[in-house]
C-alpha cells in the first residue's frame, strides 16, 4: 500500500513539475510571415532630389499594411549621384541601415525586419530608429539638406501598448511562484513518506508495538 501511495505521489509531483516547466518557458516569438518587396529610385526630378517608389500618391513613402514585416528594398541610383539610403538609430551613433549608391545606374538591395512603427532589425542589431509623425525616416545623406527624405509607414496600424504584455509577464511569474511553492511542499511530503517507509527503525518499532513491547 505504501509503495502505491509513494508511486501516486511521485507521478503527481512529476505532473506538477512538468506544468511548471511549461509556464516557466519564455513565449516563442511569432514567425514573421509578411514580406514586402519595393523598388525605390534615388534620383533628381524637376531639379529636386527625391526618392521615387511605387506609390504614386506618396512616391517617397513605403507603406506596410501590417507589422512585423520583412522589408526588402531594391535601390536604383538615378541622376544626381552619389546617393545613400540611410536609416538612423537612436541607440548608437552609427546608422542601422546605410547603403551607398556611388554611380548612376548602381543598384543595391537591403533587407531588414520592421518590428514596430519605430523599431527595425538588420542582422544582430535590433534598435529604435529616427521617426516622424509620417513614419520611420530614411534619408540620402549627401542630399538631406535638400529635403531628400522618405518614410516607412504602417498603414492604419498603431504600435501595441506595452502594458498588456507587462501584465501577462507579471501573471506568469505569479503562477510560477505559486506552483513552485506547491511543488516544493509536495516533494518534501514525498521525501518524508519514502524515508519513513524505507527506515528499519520504523519497521522495528511497529513490530515491537505488535508484540506489546515498548
Amino acid at each position: 500500500m505504501r509503495s502505491h501511495r509513494a508511486l501516486a505521489a511521485t507521478l503527481a509531483a512529476a505532473t506538477l513539475l512538468a506544468a511548471l516547466a511549461v509556464l516557466a518557458a519564455p513565449p516563442a516569438r511569432a514567425e514573421v510571415t509578411t514580406r514586402v518587396y519595393v523598388d525605390l529610385q534615388a534620383t533628381v526630378v524637376n531639379g529636386n532630389y527625391v526618392f521615387v517608389g511605387p506609390n504614386s500618391a506618396r512616391p517617397n513613402t513605403i507603406v506596410l499594411t501590417a507589422i512585423p514585416a520583412i522589408l526588402t528594398v531594391h535601390l536604383i541610383a538615378g541622376a544626381g549621384t552619389p546617393h545613400t539610403f540611410t536609416i538612423g538609430s537612436t541607440e548608437v551613433a552609427d546608422p542601422i541601415v546605410d547603403v551607398d549608391l556611388d554611380s548612376e545606374g548602381a543598384e543595391e538591395t537591403v533587407t531588414f525586419t520592421v518590428w514596430a512603427a519605430d523599431r527595425i532589425q538588420i542582422g544582430s542589431r535590433n534598435e529604435t530608429v529616427d521617426t516622424t509623425d509620417q513614419g520611420i525616416r530614411f534619408v540620402c545623406t549627401p542630399h538631406v539638406a535638400l529635403n531628400m527624405i522618405g518614410y516607412i509607414t504602417v498603414g492604419g496600424v498603431t504600435p501595441t501598448p506595452a502594458e498588456p504584455e507587462e501584465k501577462g509577464v507579471f501573471l506568469r511569474a505569479y503562477w510560477i511562484g505559486v506552483l513552485g511553492m506547491l511543488g516544493t511542499l509536495l516533494l518534501v511530503g514525498i521525501s518524508y513518506f519514502v524515508i519513513k517507509s524505507s527506515s528499519t527503525h520504523f519497521r522495528d518499532h511497529h513490530e515491537h508495538i505488535r508484540r506489546g513491547l515498548p
